[in-house]
């Protein structure tokens, strides 16, 4: 393999930790495969589909023994006679929600589920359309595989300890290489390096100070995200036009998680600034089409009072809809000091998108207020 051709593991690591996807390969002596990996806390149906269309159709859940065995789940043989021992468990499905388990839509649902140790295992049906893989407990040091190359990637990005990962082939259906994964690599903007490069940076840190806590995960700054099946729900996004660079990745990030919790009815509107999102959400919510709404805008601290002028309109006039129509409105407005805190909490310079958060919960407190209404009406 051509070290020129392989990319900056640092680079990786900071798109893998932003939820991009990564391709690592193996050498010749080995599989000589190409996987795609990305992480499964927030995993979504289009990163799931391209995977699917891309790979071999089988997706792959790295996880470790203890996670997978939470959930009830087993190895898949008693004598592994595999040319590499690979740790493979049941397959599976997260049952909650789903229609047939092979949708990408129903796969990315397992995924993300498998990082939430608040499921049960009867929420998981024995087989099903992922397959989960066990790491090895000392990653690539403990054996240089994709699985554990993926499982490592989660922990040194600081992402939850469980990747999905797919073998990526040609159009004839025969394994990608080497080349032909750099030369995929440059059309889609995915970077490539090796297990061997994972390995050398693992020697030099085997430790990683910065990996989450997997029994408080998945989490984001102490708030857990776990799985919710919003079929049905009509959502609609307003979005401030004002500071869009920030906006823009933030709607993006709702949409996401509420794809991700199977809504497909999702509208979004875009106005001039924050100060007028309280207004046109109102106008939305007139229309009664929508069983809730998420308010998206950034105020960024100047010199002047203006900042907080408009941050106490909107806030109060956010809180004034809640209360007025009985119908979920989220509070999706950043206020920050900085530009570079903008950037940091909308997923720009960084992992952590704070309208992932605000999709999912949007769901939640839509489903809440379904749940109660059909008591109510008994």
């Amino acid at each position: 393999m051509s070290s020129k051709a392989e990319e900056s593991i640092d680079e990786s690591i900071n798109a893998f930790q932003a939820g991009h996807f990564v391709i690592v390969a193996d050498g010749a002596d080995r599989k000589n495969e190409c996987d795609l990996v990305f992480s499964a806390d927030q995993a979504t149906t289009q990163a799931m589909a391209f995977a699917i269309r891309k790979g071999s159709g089988i997706v792959y859940v790295v996880s470790n023994k203890d996670a997978l065995q939470h959930f009830g789940l087993y190895p898949a043989t008693t004598v592994n006679s595999d040319r590499f021992s690979i740790g493979a468990y049941v397959s599976t499905t997260f049952v909650p929600g789903s229609s047939n388990g092979l949708s990408a839509a129903d796969r990315a649902a397992t995924a993300r589920a498998l990082c939430n140790r608040s499921n049960t295992p009867d929420a998981f049906s024995k087989p099903g359309h992922m397959f989960p893989v066990a790491s090895h407990a000392d990653g690539v040091l403990g054996r240089p595989g994709h699985t554990e190359a993926a499982y490592d990637l989660c922990r040194l990005a600081g992402r939850m300890p469980v990747a999905c990962l797919t073998e990526l082939t040609n159009e004839d259906g025969t394994m990608l290489r080497w080349q032909g994964a750099v030369e995929f690599g440059q059309k889609h903007g995915i970077p490539v390096i090796t297990v061997d490069q994972i390995m050398r940076r693992r020697q030099m840190s085997p430790e990683f100070p910065n990996a989450p806590n997997p029994d408080s995960i998945p989490s984001i700054r102490g708030l857990d995200l776990p799985a919710f099946d919003g079929s049905g729900l009509r959502i609609a996004i307003v979005a401030a036009r004002w500071n869009s660079v920030v906006t823009r990745s933030l709607v993006m990030g709702a949409r996401d998680a509420l794809e991700s919790c199977n809504v497909r009815d999702i509208t979004i509107e875009y106005v001039a600034g924050s100060y007028e999102i309280p207004a046109a959400a109102q106008v939305l919510l007139e229309s009664r089409k929508f069983d809730g709404i998420i308010c998206v805008g950034c105020l960024i601290k100047g010199q002047s009072m203006h900042f907080e002028y408009v941050s106490e309109a909107v806030t109060q006039g956010i809180m004034r809809l809640n209360l007025d129509y009985k119908v979920p409105v989220v509070y999706g407005i950043l206020s920050v000091l900085s530009e570079e805190q903008a950037r940091q909490r909308s997923g720009i310079s960084g992992a952590h998108n704070s309208g992932r958060e605000w999709g999912v919960t949007c769901v939640e407190s839509c489903l809440l207020r379904k749940r109660y209404l059909k008591v109510s009406r008994l």
